[in-house]
């Protein structure tokens, strides 16, 4: 019986992680508060090539059993960025899997500067028990102040695979590259900025909730063009439980600040200091993010 017992959690929190030493601290506090408050809670974290102290946080978490330290060198050798964070995603479902703990939900997350101020305890019992309706197999944060996650997000109406390979596209003068997110991004992350709850196919937004039997059939990886990890997993799922997922507005992150929507001058200034950055090699491979 009491073997059983330390299987059972209520919450299992899967992350990656590279070059957020200065967010890891919040990452623990929230793992801190919900168990100071009577959860059962389990996180695994998979990281790979930081360069800040992050792996050096995790590690000491991990010796005082706050997390699980999950080895993912091998998405070193992956250069497709969306096909890396599918196999970290995967390789993080895999170890839970194998841990043979038995979770109520799982909660997938970024814990980089989204996750700056966590969200409460009672947010995150609020969003998981509206996967008690028979409809819904998953819920994401909103953030204020607006949604930013558009790759992950799809509807009836509205999808954004192809959203990366068009914005690359309007790279020709950053007055095309504006127009573009004026146009074509900034409006739809204010329309799905919204004080009731949306339902869709998909969504992240940077952390999101799913029942633990419903997360077990999902996968990250999918054969052809690599679009974003988080839209496969979750068309899986919708097309084997026929179920759907929301954004919950009282699930609430901040929005990072390099999703912040700008006015031309300090858009152009930041584009700008991104390229001087930049080492030359890679100057024509990365797009400014739009998604998590």
């Amino acid at each position: 019986m009491k073997q059983a017992e330390a299987k059972s959690q209520d919450f299992a929190f899967l992350a990656l992680a590279k070059d957020c030493a200065t967010t890891i601290p919040r990452f623990l506090e929230l793992l801190d508060t919900l168990r100071r408050s009577g959860l059962r809670v389990a996180a695994f974290v998979g990281e790979n090539g930081s360069q800040d102290g992050t792996r050096l946080l995790l590690q000491r978490a991990e010796a005082q059993g706050e997390i699980t330290l999950v080895p993912t060198p091998f998405m070193a050798s992956e250069p497709e960025r969306l096909r890396r964070m599918a196999l970290g995603r995967e390789r993080l479902k895999s170890e839970l899997e194998a841990s043979g703990l038995k979770p109520r939900f799982v909660c997938v997350l970024d814990i980089d500067n989204v996750i700056a101020k966590p969200p409460s305890p009672d947010a995150l019992l609020a969003a998981a028990a509206k996967l008690d309706r028979q409809r819904i197999f998953g819920a994401s944060a909103t953030s204020r102040p607006h949604y930013y996650d558009l790759l992950a997000f799809e509807d009836e109406h509205r999808s954004f695979e192809t959203l990366l390979d068009d914005l690359a596209k309007s790279r020709v003068d950053i007055f095309k590259y504006y127009r573009f997110f004026r146009s074509r991004i900034y409006p739809h992350q204010r329309a799905l900025t919204n004080d009731r709850e949306i339902e869709c196919a998909s969504t992240f937004n940077g952390l999101c909730l799913y029942r633990a039997d419903d997360y077990r059939l999902g996968s990250y990886l999918q054969a052809g063009p690599s679009i974003c990890e988080h839209l496969v997993f979750n068309r899986g799922l919708a097309a084997q439980t026929g179920r759907t997922m929301i954004i919950d507005p009282g699930l609430v992150l901040r929005t990072p600040m390099d999703h912040a929507q700008r006015s031309f001058l300090p858009f152009a200034w930041r584009r700008l200091r991104k390229l001087v950055a930049l080492p030359l090699h890679r100057r024509e491979v990365r797009p400014d993010p739009i998604a998590s």
